[in-house]
């Protein structure tokens, strides 16, 4: 995936200027940056949700130049929140997923993405009736349907999750953050947005900080998460690998991957 010169207006205002982005097959690329800095919309450019000046290429192709359906087959989408209407079930959720992607004959998939995000045996619950972050599973796991053969190398296939955790409990937090580092070890690539920088910095390979609409910066994660760009960035010291003061006790997540 590659992106070139990317700017994106609403309105009067300029939300991304020139911006430059690349992410590889194979790597977990994380977009991190302060509120209001550009990421979800970002996210959204790459995805071709949104209409945007300048280039974007996904598997050597101008996403402009892809019919919905060919973009459905080789990306999954996963925004910040979705809004279901319709009193769906669980699984029919999940189905409409694996409608837009290249297994649809495979039904056995909805009950199998579920139990990678913890949600085994829910498949007949109602989707209104479960907390935000169930809900936020249910979605994770209708993303996965959608792009769940990562071995056919003629098209790689890509997740791009927006804040995918942000509603998730720490354990749940790591389980979906580790299927999105397989996803990456099987040869499909994902980009995602974070707050979170412990994590980021625990499961990404390459990181893009955007500030005000720019790249600040990017590179691996030991490059670009550093004491001079976190108070660059986010305005405050955030000093990097420092243990409170005053033995305050901190929580530091440490996954098994």
């Amino acid at each position: 995936m590659k992106a070139e010169n990317i700017s994106v207006r609403i309105g009067s205002k300029e939300i991304l200027k020139g911006v430059d982005f690349k992410a590889e097959p194979g790597q977990v690329t994380a977009i991190i940056g302060p509120n209001g800095s550009g990421k979800s919309t970002l996210l959204k450019a790459l995805s071709g949700e949104i209409q945007s000046s300048g280039r974007i290429s996904l598997n050597g192709h101008e996403i402009t130049a892809l019919k919905p359906w060919e973009l459905a087959a080789i990306r999954g989408v996963l925004p910040q929140a979705t809004t279901v209407a319709f009193p769906f079930s669980v699984h029919e959720v999940v189905r409409l997923g694996l409608a837009n992607g290249l297994a649809a004959e495979d039904d056995t998939l909805p009950s199998r993405a579920l139990m990678q995000v913890d949600l085994g045996g829910f498949e007949t619950r109602s989707y209104q009736n479960l907390s935000g972050g169930e809900q936020q599973r249910v979605q994770m796991a209708r993303v996965l349907t959608q792009v769940w053969d990562t071995k056919d190398l003629d098209q790689q296939r890509w997740l791009l999750l927006d804040e995918p955790v942000a509603s998730l409990d720490i354990a749940h937090q790591i389980i979906v953050l580790c299927i999105a580092r397989d996803f990456a070890a099987q040869g499909g690539g994902v980009v995602v947005v974070m707050h979170d920088l412990n994590l980021t910095a625990l499961f990404a390979d390459k990181v893009c900080i955007l500030s005000e609409g720019k790249v600040w910066a990017s590179g691996t994660v030991s490059a670009v998460l550093n004491n001079e760009t976190m108070q660059q960035v986010y305005g405050i010291d955030l000093p990097i690998n420092t243990i409170p003061a005053g033995g305050m006790p901190f929580v530091l997540p440490q996954s098994m991957i």
